[in-house]
């Protein structure tokens, strides 16, 4: 007589924002899971800004959470581009004015440990109760009917599939690309991203004078700094190009981040305000860290699967981080609730097979996020002279933000998928651009063709406004000479 089956476990190595989320996400699909996250606490050691897309708002509602992480949200009203020399505005926008009624929801940022917070603290007592927290991972081992994992302290965690969650020097890829290359896991590996730039940031009260909601984004050659105000409090940050591109994990010590402040204290961070002016009421610790880019090929082997920062790395000028991250998630859950389903022990084959998939609907939209994410980082930034002639001349005279947000990023947020199973009860009936997902609650894929089509046309229309913008441009120009 063979033994029963053991329920589908999901083990998640990390403990960040997107395995808190997915602690959300499974609970309400009723999938078994762990988490393992390898600090004493779940609430980062350097608080810093986060930002969240309208989709991801779509899924906060359906998991019930909408109304608590609101509180700690403000809403991005404007943008505004400056010399980082001497204060000269190139540009201004109202991002949510054209977002808001475009997806039904705004463009918003957060400070990281309060989101955090709202998120852990509207779990569930037995859902809490499944993150383990000094769990350091130190190898994976997957076999044809489970994967496990083993941890510094000693202990091992079974479960059916492991789940990366554990960032950019993720140990589950490190153990994964080992087993497929049927080696021990490394001490260290080399990471896959590359890192351009880094980035000192630190939290600071709101400078008398600058409203609330504005991102100042100051701009001049291989550097940039940021401060954005939200409702209680502000963020300010410098951007720094690196003397060459590295993949080597660099610690910063406070002697380096010293170095940096007196080597950029003069440039501007807002109107009226140098940073030398608004460092030094920072609250809190400072972080100096490089900010890495890229995205790995391999997301899967066997039972081992990754997400978020494990697969692929964004700059954080664009704040697609932790909105791809969930993303994954969302993605991932609806395959593997539909497989457990029609198999509540699935085979590995079978688990393979859903991993694939999960992999090559992420990509879809991949490369434009990623493009995204590179230019906004070169374009405040500079690496090159036509980085500086887009940021001062021909975003300003082309109202290049203002097609972005309507016609590349806009179609891109249409098409992020939601949980198929979870009721939608906040998104407004009446934004005008439509989602190509919403809930399955009749159990058939609710995805609208016709909608679909039409955002692939607005990329067409929005190529074809951009070369227009371009041609008038070049008028301009022709005419001031």
């Amino acid at each position: 007589m063979s033994s029963p089956k053991k329920p589908f476990r999901v083990i998640i190595v990390g403990g960040g924002l997107v395995a808190l989320t997915a602690a959300h996400i499974l609970s309400k699909a009723d999938i078994e899971f762990v988490i393992l996250e390898q600090h004493e606490d779940l609430l980062p050691e350097i608080g810093s800004l986060l930002t969240l897309w309208p989709p991801t708002f779509r899924v906060l509602d359906q998991l019930g959470v909408l109304s608590a992480v609101q509180p700690v949200m403000s809403k991005v009203n404007a943008g505004i581009t400056m010399s980082a020399d001497d204060g000269t505005i190139y540009s201004q926008i109202e991002p949510n004015a054209t977002v808001e009624p475009n997806h039904g929801y705004s463009i918003q940022v957060t400070h990281r440990p309060r989101f955090i917070e709202a998120l852990h603290r509207t779990l569930p007592e037995d859902v809490k109760s499944r993150i383990k927290l000094n769990k350091r991972v130190v190898s994976v081992n997957v076999s044809d009917e489970e994967a496990s994992v083993e941890c510094a302290d000693g202990t091992t965690i079974k479960g059916s599939i492991v789940i990366g969650a554990d960032g950019v020097h993720s140990r589950t890829r490190q153990c994964m690309q080992a087993l497929a290359e049927g080696k021990p896991p490394p001490d260290k590996a080399k990471s896959p991203f590359v890192s351009t730039y880094r980035m000192l940031f630190g939290n600071i009260p709101i400078p008398p004078g600058l409203g609330r909601g504005i991102n100042y984004e100051c701009s001049t050659e291989r550097v940039s700094t940021q401060l954005v105000t939200g409702e209680t409090q502000a963020w300010l940050g410098i951007y720094e190009a690196l003397d060459k591109p590295t993949s080597e994990r660099i610690r910063y010590t406070d002697e380096d981040k010293e170095e940096l402040i007196q080597k950029y204290e003069h440039l501007y961070t807002a109107p009226g305000y140098r940073f030398r002016d608004v460092y030094p009421t920072h609250t809190g610790r400072v972080g100096l860290i490089n900010l890495e880019e890229g995205r790995v090929d391999k997301w899967s082997w066997k039972r081992v699967v990754l997400v978020s920062d494990a697969v692929r790395k964004l700059e954080p000028h664009a704040g697609l981080g932790y909105n791809s991250g969930l993303a994954d998630m969302v993605v991932l859950t609806n395959k593997l609730r539909n497989l457990l389903k029609t198999d509540p022990s699935p085979t590995t084959k079978q688990l393979e097979l859903v991993f694939a998939d999960y992999q090559k609907d992420r990509l879809r939209d991949e490369s434009t996020v990623h493009t995204m994410s590179i230019r906004r980082a070169r374009q405040t930034a500079w690496l090159t002279p036509f980085n500086r002639i887009m940021c001062k001349y021909i975003a300003p005279w082309t109202h290049f933000a203002y097609i972005g947000l309507v016609y590349i990023w806009g179609p891109v947020v249409s098409r992020v998928p939601v949980l198929e199973w979870l009721e939608e009860t906040s998104l407004p009936k009446t934004h005008h651009v439509p989602y190509k997902y919403y809930p399955l609650l009749d159990g058939s894929r609710n995805s609208f063709s016709k909608d679909s089509r039409s955002n692939h046309w607005s990329i067409y229309t929005g190529a074809a406004a951009v070369a227009a913008a371009l041609t008038a441009v070049g008028f301009r120009y022709y005419r001031r000479v």
